[in-house]
């Protein structure tokens, strides 16, 4: 089983939290692969500053350690073609606009520790809303991105294919998981 039919499997299992349009990005994601240039030729949702600006916000959200980080999983190449092609306009606009704002304040030019401040001020004020926000949808796509891809999985969690009948076993401080939702 590929990627792809894994994902597409755990929409099913999931009553249809994907939508649609959401497995034809992922399936057009897994045909761009890691080629980020072909990515950048078909259309390019945001500016060349604008991807930078959020593969820095991703790589903050999942910094490399000894594990891969956002940008090693492709997240911001994943997030522009969710961004294209699964959100409506409003969506975009008000992700765009929330883009727009770090690239105002200079983003990339910040030390770490004050990109770092500046997003907890995002999300501080999105807190104040519950509409959705420019943080909302980047946290989801960072999140999304990352859990879905290769790298993530491998990081992430253990498959250990193991026929015949279900047993339950403690998770040991520290070891990788199997699947979502089994930390007790």
């Amino acid at each position: 089983m590929n990627r792809r039919e894994a994902v597409t499997h755990v929409a099913w299992i999931l009553g249809g939290v994907f939508s649609a349009p959401t497995l034809q990005a992922m399936s057009r994601w897994e045909q761009i692969g890691s080629q980020a240039s072909a990515l950048r030729q078909s259309g390019s949702f945001l500016t060349e500053t604008q991807h930078e600006i959020m593969a820095r916000v991703a790589e903050l959200i999942i910094p490399r350690t000894d594990t891969p980080g956002a940008i090693d999983a492709g997240v911001p190449d994943f997030m522009e073609v969710m961004l294209r092609d699964c959100y409506r306009k409003p969506a975009q606009d008000t992700f765009l606009a929330g883009v727009g704002e770090l690239e105002q304040k200079g983003f990339l030019k910040l030390s770490p520790d004050q990109q770092t401040t500046t997003l907890k001020q995002v999300e501080a004020e999105t807190q104040k809303t519950s509409d959705s926000s420019f943080w909302l949808i980047t946290k989801e796509l960072t999140l999304l991105g990352y859990y879905t891809s290769e790298v993530g999985v491998k990081a992430s969690f253990d498959y250990q294919p193991i026929p015949g009948r279900f047993e339950a076993i403690k998770i040991k401080p520290g070891q990788k998981d199997f699947m979502y939702g089994n930390q007790a």
